[in-house]
C-alpha cells in the first residue's frame, strides 16, 4: 500500500490532529510523490504527437500507426528493418546514432516489464525475450555520440510485423498519448490537455478500456470519458481532485479528428500511480 515515509511526513496540521483524510489528502500530493517521498506512488506523464491527422477521420494522438494497436496476445518485439545504418550498437566500431532502445509496457498478466535491444543499423534489431500485450514507451538508451540519438525514425514492432510504436528520427523518446495500468497499480487521471494546429479546429475524446488481458469475446467495451469540441489551440482539464480512477489493466488513450487537412495535433495526460 502507498504511504508516507514517516521521518518526511510534515503535512501542516492548524489547529487540529491528524486523521485519515489529513493522510490521504497528503499521500496525492504530486510534488511529494514525485520527489520520492510517499512509498508505492508515482507519477506517469504521457505525451503524444500526430503531425498529420486526417480531415474528418478519428486517429490516435501516436506516431507509429493510424490508431493505437492494442494486441490481443503477447510477443516479442524489436525494431522494425530499414533504419539509418548509424544506429547500429553491433557494429565495429559503432555508430555515431542510437545504439540501445529502452521499451516498456506490460506482459500478458498485466505487470510492467521493460528491456533494453541493441540496434542493428537498416537490419531487424534481435527479439526482447519478454513477451509484451502493451507497449507503451521507447527511448533511446545510449548514443554513440556525446549529444547524440536515432538519426532516423526508430519503429518498434512485433516479430509478426505489427507496428507499435516510434520514436521519430532525433527525438531520441515515444510521442504515444497512451497507456495501460499495470497488474498491482491503481491510477488517478490528475490532468489532461490537448492542442491542435492554430490554424486547423479539430476534435479530440478520451477513452478508457477495462480488463486488457481478457482477450477472447467477449471482451470489455471501450468507454468515452472526455470530449473536447472544436480545439483550436489549447484546451486543458486540470481539476482539484483526479478526473477518473483507473483500476488495474486499464486502457486510457486520447485520439483525434482533423478540421482540415494534416492537422497537426498533440494531448497530453498526467496520471497518479499508487501500489493497491
Amino acid at each position: 500500500m502507498s504511504r508516507i515515509i514517516p521521518k518526511y511526513y510534515n503535512y501542516p496540521m492548524i489547529g487540529r490532529t491528524r486523521n485519515d483524510a489529513d493522510i490521504a489528502l497528503a499521500n496525492s500530493d504530486p510534488l511529494l510523490i514525485r520527489r520520492g517521498l510517499i512509498e508505492g506512488a508515482s507519477i506517469v506523464h504521457k505525451f503524444g504527437r500526430n503531425p498529420d491527422v486526417p480531415n474528418g477521420s478519428w486517429e490516435g494522438v501516436l506516431q507509429a500507426a493510424a490508431q493505437f494497436p492494442w494486441l490481443t496476445a503477447a510477443s516479442a518485439v524489436r525494431v522494425k528493418s530499414g533504419g539509418n545504418a548509424a544506429d547500429d550498437g553491433t557494429a565495429s566500431p559503432q555508430g555515431a546514432g542510437a545504439l540501445t532502445v529502452t521499451i516498456q509496457g506490460v506482459d500478458a498478466t498485466g505487470a510492467e516489464i521493460t528491456e533494453t535491444v541493441t540496434t542493428a543499423g537498416a537490419a531487424a534489431s534481435a527479439p526482447t525475450t519478454q513477451l509484451f500485450l502493451r507497449v507503451y514507451r521507447a527511448w533511446v538508451a545510449s548514443a554513440g555520440a556525446y549529444t547524440g540519438n536515432n538519426t532516423d525514425d526508430i519503429v518498434i514492432e512485433t516479430t509478426g510485423g505489427t507496428a507499435l510504436i516510434q520514436i521519430t528520427a532525433g527525438e531520441g523518446q515515444t510521442q504515444f498519448c497512451g497507456y495501460t495500468i499495470p497488474l498491482g497499480k491503481t491510477g488517478y487521471l490528475a490532468s489532461a490537455m490537448v492542442q491542435a494546429d492554430a490554424a486547423k479546429a479539430a476534435d479530440f475524446r478520451l477513452f478508457t478500456r477495462a480488463d486488457c488481458t481478457t482477450v477472447t469475446a467477449p471482451f470489455q467495451a471501450k468507454r468515452l470519458k472526455y470530449f473536447w469540441d472544436g480545439v483550436l489551440g489549447q484546451a486543458e482539464v486540470r481539476p482539484f481532485t483526479p478526473i477518473l480512477t483507473l483500476p488495474a489493466l486499464t486502457d486510457i488513450w486520447i485520439e483525434a479528428r482533423g478540421g482540415g487537412a494534416g492537422t497537426e495535433c498533440t494531448a497530453d495526460m498526467e496520471i497518479l500511480i499508487f501500489d493497491v
